[in-house]
């Protein structure tokens, strides 16, 4: 037997689980490279969600924000490689050489019905996650247009009429009121990105690349408009007003189900954790540096986040405003370019690699649908609310709840880390050989510990003391107990002050 064959043992054959695979009608080739690996997470990460984190630390103080965003990152690295500890358990994938996305762990591991339920999630969780990023993006444009020449132009479809807005509205709301509008910022958003849905992942990783450059150069750019204007609010240390601070966090750390495909299309001497927890880290203090000087910096005025609230603030300065209005529109275009397409080739691929529906039909439901639905909240606050409540009821299931209990299942089903033969339409034994000859030793020290000829992917560093289902199991409560009490909470504030 080849050094780095593997063999099924019977009870894997009644188990009649199937192994992963190559299809050729979806996905790309396993090129991604580690920059481009970590430039893609942070862009997941660090979307249109950070533009709250000021003025959420204004309101609720930065105690409770940090302590979240440092607890929420952690479970979120955690997530991630249990996800792709339960991935690499799946017969056929063994370092991550075959294809499985994440409803395909859920297949393997999970009963049919959790199965069932997990692809209702996930496919809930892109799309809650895809709508808001839309309706926020269309009405900045919507609103730079506004700022720019004085109005925006948009077709109500009742009655029936084209209609101009030349008011910018408050954050999160429609320039056209509640009236049911498609919008030119909707059009050149939809013009912009859909056409990027219909390619791979790894095809967009060059986009990935220059949105990640404009980004941390927009963010270089409000952290040095915070200094020149001075620390003149105050940010408390706590206040009672902590409603919307986890689920404003879950929601931004809502990245977990980018990482399989991310997984089936990285290079294979890039290493698992090493980019995972990079991007985390990375993300999180951008999380935290701007709304530390965010909040100490600027005045936030009623519905205002963090773009307008540095176009007012700057006003005293000709060139320092124009500067920061033109980073202030020219970021949501940034966001939407890395993350939209992003949600819609995830979805892609996750119902044509399951069956769910052609290739053709899994584009259309990928592709076209949410941005039919995104119409409908584009106007009033409906995008504010889809992300504070989906975040809460979904986003956390799908992310961490639903990636940790595939991982305690992967450990205790009948398969053993032994598994399947080379697949040929996987990878060539001989091409597989030679990025272990080169890699091996790196992928030792990051991801594996080696015990004969068999590696194992490591959650955590082995211990007698730290287990890492008993750290699964502990995150599941936490994270189900604290989304519960959330959703009360704001249950109970929604009531108390329409009362």
């Amino acid at each position: 037997m080849s050094e780095f064959e593997y063999t099924r043992l019977e009870e894997d054959d009644v188990l009649d689980t199937p192994t992963a695979g190559h299809s050729a009608s979806v996905g790309g080739p396993k090129t991604i490279t580690f920059a481009g690996g970590i430039m893609l997470l942070i862009n997941s990460i660090t979307g249109p969600g950070i533009l709250t984190i000021p003025l959420l630390f204004q309101e609720a103080g930065w105690l409770t924000p940090v302590i979240c965003i440092v607890a929420v990152a952690i479970i979120s690295y955690l997530s991630s490689v249990m996800l792709c500890s339960a991935m690499e358990k799946v017969p056929g994938n063994g370092r991550f050489k075959g294809r499985i996305e994440f409803a395909g762990v859920a297949k393997v591991f999970f009963w049919n019905w959790a199965y069932i339920l997990t692809v209702l999630l996930l496919i809930g969780s892109m799309i809650a996650a895809f709508i808001p990023a839309v309706v926020i993006s269309a009405q900045t444009v919507d609103g730079a247009f506004i700022a720019v020449f004085g109005q925006s132009h948009a077709l109500r479809f009742w009655p029936l009429g084209f209609i101009t807005a030349h008011k910018l509205p408050d954050v999160g709301s429609s320039p056209f009121g509640d009236d049911y509008v498609l919008t030119l910022g909707y059009i050149i958003v939809v013009a912009v990105t859909i056409p990027m849905g219909f390619f791979n992942l790894d095809d967009n990783i060059i986009v990935q690349k220059g949105a990640f450059v404009l980004t941390l150069a927009i963010f270089v750019q409000w952290v040095v408009t915070c200094c020149i204007l001075g620390f003149h609010e105050s940010v408390p240390v706590i206040t009672s007003n902590q409603a919307p601070v986890l689920g404003s966090i879950i929601f931004n750390f809502a990245y977990v189900t980018t990482i399989p495909s991310w997984c089936n299309e990285k290079s294979p001497e890039v290493g698992v954790k090493r980019s995972i927890y990079t991007s985390v880290i990375v993300s999180s203090l951008f999380y935290i540096i701007i709304g530390m000087l965010g909040g100490y910096a600027l005045r936030f005025g009623d519905g205002q986040d963090l773009l307008l609230a540095l176009q007012t603030s700057t006003r005293h300065s000709k060139a320092l405003h124009t500067i920061s209005s033109i980073c202030v529109y020219l970021f949501p275009i940034v966001a939407l370019l890395s993350g939209l397409p992003v949600f819609s080739i995830i979805m892609k691929y996750n119902l044509v690699e399951n069956n769910i529906c052609r290739k053709s039909v899994g584009t259309f439901w990928a592709v076209i649908f949410p941005w039919v639905i995104s119409v409908l909240l584009y106007p009033g606050q409906g995008a504010l609310d889809v992300i504070n409540w989906t975040s809460l009821c979904v986003n956390g299931i799908t992310n961490f709840v639903i990636p940790m209990l595939l991982y305690i299942v992967s450990r205790h089903r009948g398969f053993t880390r032994i598994t399947v033969n080379f697949d040929e339409d996987l990878v060539s034994e001989e091409e597989y050989r030679r990025s272990v000859e080169r890699d091996t030793m790196n992928l030792i020290t990051d991801d594996y510990a080696t015990d004969a000829r068999d590696y194992h992917f490591r959650v955590l560093p082995r211990s007698k003391l730290v287990r890492p289902t008993c750290i699964a199991i502990s995150a599941i409560v936490v994270v189900s107990l604290m989304s519960a009490a959330v959703i009360a909470l704001n249950i109970y504030t929604k009531v108390t002050t329409t009362t």
